[in-house]
């Protein structure tokens, strides 16, 4: 009976429990990185390729050049008044050279208008001028030892030209007083006479009369008014100052 025993039990210790095995869980593969290991199971150095060095160069920014402009009054400059301060005076041509025709005789402390120029031509520098008498023309600035033309203008000067309405003038006969007469004409009423140096305004004029050419002018305070011969063959008596 105990061998049977024995023999029946065999299948149950063979067999275990009857309860169910549990499953094995599969170890998902580990994200970490695993370093390579060498002959002796160092770490292995990574190789870091090498790139290429860029270097960004900046562009530079490009550089403004300035020319300085002169002060009016301190050179010569197209569009700016000059002066001419020849002592006899400069020539006016139609062209900026020496063999070019000639326009007129600009007198000295004539004041003229800049509108070209310069320009280099027979061992000279040439202004085109604007003489405001309706000439345009070319003159020197130097001959080489004078200066012809001034950039300044100094205080208003008689020039010798004709006047304009609206000009201030200065009574400029050498000797002698000048005629003021109630209209123009040598047999109209005189009103007074005027010493050289006085200056008055143009009112009116020209008025061609007895063989001279005449302006009617004003005198600052209003008590000298009437008309004046602007000169004779030889000496201009009435000048606009510039």
């Amino acid at each position: 009976m105990f061998a049977v025993a024995l023999i029946w039990g065999a299948p149950t210790l063979a067999c275990g429990s009857f309860a169910d095995r549990p499953t094995p869980t599969p170890t998902p593969p580990s994200t970490e990185s695993v370093e390579p290991s060498g002959p002796s199971g160092g770490p292995v150095a990574l190789e870091t390729p090498i790139l290429p060095l860029i270097i960004d160069t900046p562009t530079p920014e490009p550089t403004a050049t300035f020319t300085p402009t002169p002060i009016p009054g301190t050179a010569l400059m197209i569009g700016q008044p000059a002066r001419v301060v020849a002592p006899n005076g400069v020539n006016m041509r139609q062209e900026p050279t020496v063999s070019a025709a000639l326009v007129r005789y600009l007198p000295s402390r004539l004041r003229v208008t800049i509108i070209d120029g310069p320009v280099e031509a027979d061992g000279y520098r040439w202004w085109k001028l604007d003489d405001g008498e309706g000439n345009i023309g070319w003159s020197v600035e130097n001959d080489g030892e004078t200066d012809l033309l001034s950039p300044q203008m100094g205080q208003p000067e008689p020039v010798n030209r004709s006047p304009r309405v609206g000009e201030r003038v200065r009574i400029t006969m050498s000797t002698g007083q000048l005629s003021v007469r109630e209209t123009p004409g040598t047999d109209a009423r005189l009103i007074t006479r005027v010493n050289p140096g006085q200056e008055f305004t143009v009112m009116g004029g020209p008025q061609q009369a007895s063989g001279y050419t005449w302006f009617q002018i004003r005198s600052d305070s209003g008590d000298i008014e009437g008309w004046v011969a602007e000169g004779d063959q030889t000496e201009r008596w009435v000048s606009p100052l510039e």
